[in-house]
């Protein structure tokens, strides 16, 4: 059974199992670095959610499946992905879901189960933020199980409860916050930092766990979670 979700900046092991299969997605946001996106990609099945198909002809790094409509890809990222006869699922512009949300549903389908790593998702306009993450944890309707959405620069870990994660770094984050994805997070504990909490009340009206660090002698900490949904925030300069 798998327990680790590994990225370029650090290694999570969650106490419950991951799927077997993991799959690494590309979206239409902030472009990650190249070098971190090559690492972070690995041997993983990677898809592209429509703009995110330029990151990966910018990295060289040929997806196995491109999903979007086409309207926020460059015309040459487009084109390259169709001259590579890699698979296109191409979507009208006027849709009810977006790119991303169609994209999560068709790696859920097409794996039965799987985790995935999102990138693509910071920078620009609030409200893609916002739905990304949130049709991220979504995605657990239809199958994925286990995610989360990073770059070279910030990481945010979904984690549901009943579940723990131990988390090492192997560059210490500037900040570490607790982020409330579910009304309540009930029996939330994290040690390893400057301000620990141990089985506390989180609600998302009043999410006060956020700008935390590391204690000075160590690169890990620990988070539990007993019931809800949180989103464990790593940012590096």
């Amino acid at each position: 059974m798998n327990h680790l979700l590994i990225l370029p900046q650090l290694r999570c092991t969650f106490k419950n199992p991951l799927p077997e299969k993991q799959v690494f997605l590309v979206a239409g946001g902030k472009a990650p670095d190249t070098i971190w996106l090559k690492k972070a990609v690995g041997t993983a099945p990677l898809w592209c959610a429509d703009h995110g198909i330029d990151a990966c002809m910018k990295a060289k790094l040929v997806p196995h499946h491109v999903v979007g409509d086409g309207d926020s890809a460059t015309t040459k990222g487009w084109s390259w992905a169709k001259s590579l006869q890699i698979p296109v699922d191409e979507y009208p512009p006027e849709k009810d879901l977006t790119d991303l949300q169609l994209t999560l549903q068709k790696i859920g389908k097409a794996y039965g189960e799987a985790s995935v790593i999102l990138t693509g998702v910071w920078g620009g306009r609030f409200d893609h933020a916002f739905s990304n993450i949130f049709s991220l944890k979504g995605a657990a309707d239809f199958g994925i199980n286990g995610a989360c959405a990073a770059d070279e620069k910030e990481v945010l870990i979904l984690l549901k409860g009943s579940n723990n994660v131990h988390i090492e770094t192997l560059n210490r984050p500037e900040v570490i916050s607790l982020l409330p994805l579910s009304s309540e997070c009930t029996g939330l504990s994290i040690d390893g930092v400057h301000w620990p909490l141990d089985h506390v009340l989180l609600k998302n009206t009043l999410p006060y766990a956020i700008s935390n660090s590391l204690t000075p002698s160590s690169n890990e900490f620990h988070v539990t979670i007993e019931d809800g949904w949180v989103g464990i925030y790593l940012y590096w300069k």
